[in-house]
């Protein structure tokens, strides 16, 4: 009950409103030539630890040192939404099969350390997630023109 406390009133904090992330979706524009994991992204992550589920929308822009920039939003309970960035990094680039890791803490509130590891494979972005409080579960997306 806690984190979604947390959760909620961080949606309503200055600065964190969801108009940011809906401009630059609405914005965004890919690269010339993009492929692999650039683009906008659609879907949902459920947690198999505590059975909770939601939408999720990712932004994934280039960033430095062949890095990539995520801009995750995810509801929960159709009212509440929480938003945050992290980086991945691509480990391998194989017969189209983009694999990558990441982590991000995202405050012992909202479960400490996540680690991400994750593929892309044409339209389709499935990724793992671990966090430090035992949470574990999935994003399921497919990529939106």
């Amino acid at each position: 009950m806690r984190t979604l406390l947390v959760t909620a009133l961080l949606a309503l904090a200055p600065g964190c409103g969801a108009w940011r992330f809906h401009d630059a979706w609405s914005d965004f524009e890919p690269s010339a030539g993009a492929s692999g994991m650039e683009g906008r992204w659609k879907g949902e992550w459920r947690s198999e630890w505590n059975g909770h589920s939601g939408g999720l929308r990712c932004l994934m822009t280039p960033g430095q040192d062949g890095r990539f920039d995520a801009w995750f939003f995810a509801t929960f309970a159709a009212i509440l939404f929480f938003q945050y960035e992290t980086e991945f990094t691509v480990v391998a680039d194989e017969g189209g099969v983009q694999t990558f890791e990441g982590e991000q803490d995202l405050g012992k509130t909202a479960g400490g350390l996540y680690r991400y590891r994750g593929t892309v494979v044409g339209d389709e972005f499935r990724a793992t997630f671990e966090a430090a409080n035992g949470d574990h579960g999935v994003f399921e997306l497919r990529r939106v023109d």
